[in-house]
């Protein structure tokens, strides 16, 4: 059986101690393996039905595929997001046996307590412990806490600007004190700071994915695409939530991209 681990990459740009401009995230395993898509040259992401209460789903939909399509655009690195149908029902979990999804979803009325407080978002990872091959990503929006919009208004976080952040961490990179870099660990509402990549962003995501080492393919998620939470075979023991890992997984949180608490309006 793969042994797998659970790195909950809480992209709630939350008060993380700084790393030294780019860094590639590792396991937390040792000896530790660096993250990486293993294998693809693509990273199929899926946005749950509805997106945000506070932006038309149109709105929200545009908003996200403009966060992940600037990784697209860095001439030096193969890799890729593409986007597909949206989901009528996704989660934050792994399933080995079945087929997943790399879910993009806003929680509206918890933000668990497991999760940083301050967290605007958060990406949980999925990734073989033995290499730091990346099985699966969940992208969640603190949708409990924080209104989100897709201007710089103050007072509302926007989309494009987290989603740009939450997909560095996607495809393996953590957290940079580079200045102005994306992939910094602070965001605040009304900040659009993180939706143009910077020099230190592109050249990460290059030195990862460089296009001599392009595999080619474009994936799916292991299994198939699931955009119904079809559930695994029953008794299979496969189902391997963020929440409660099962014994062949580990969970850990590593970084956060988080920001002062904003008043939430409330519907």
């Amino acid at each position: 059986m793969t042994r797998l681990a659970f790195v909950a990459a809480l992209l709630a740009l939350l008060a993380a101690a700084p790393a030294a401009a780019w860094t590639q995230a590792m396991t937390r395993e040792a000896p530790p393996q660096p993250l990486h898509i293993a294998d693809s040259n693509c990273v199929p992401m899926t946005l749950q039905a509805g997106g945000s209460a506070d932006v038309p789903f149109a709105d929200c939909q545009a908003a996200v595929d403009t966060g992940l399509a600037v990784w697209n655009d860095v001439a030096g690195a193969y890799i890729a997001f593409t986007t597909t149908v949206p989901a009528s029902c996704c989660r934050a979990e792994f399933l080995q046996q079945g087929a997943n999804v790399n879910c993009i979803r806003w929680l509206e009325d918890d933000w668990p307590e497991e999760y940083p407080p301050a967290g605007i978002a958060l990406t949980t990872i999925t990734y073989a412990v033995d290499d730091g091959a990346i099985l699966d990503a969940d992208i969640e929006f603190n949708g409990a806490d924080f209104s989100f919009g897709t201007s710089c208004a103050g007072g509302l976080v926007d989309i494009w600007n987290t989603t740009a952040h939450e997909a560095g961490h996607v495809v393996g990179l953590d957290h940079s004190d580079a200045f102005g870099s994306t992939m910094r660990s602070r965001s605040y509402p009304g900040d659009c700071d993180l939706r143009d990549l910077t020099a230190d962003d592109t050249e990460g995501v290059s030195t990862l994915y460089p296009p001599a080492d392009d595999p080619g393919t474009c994936l799916e998620p292991r299994g198939g695409l699931n955009l119904d939470c079809t559930p695994p075979p029953e008794d299979c023991g496969c189902r391997a939530p963020g929440a409660r890992p099962a014994p062949w997984t580990a969970l850990l949180a590593v970084a956060a991209l988080a920001a002062r608490r904003a008043g939430r309006r409330r519907r």
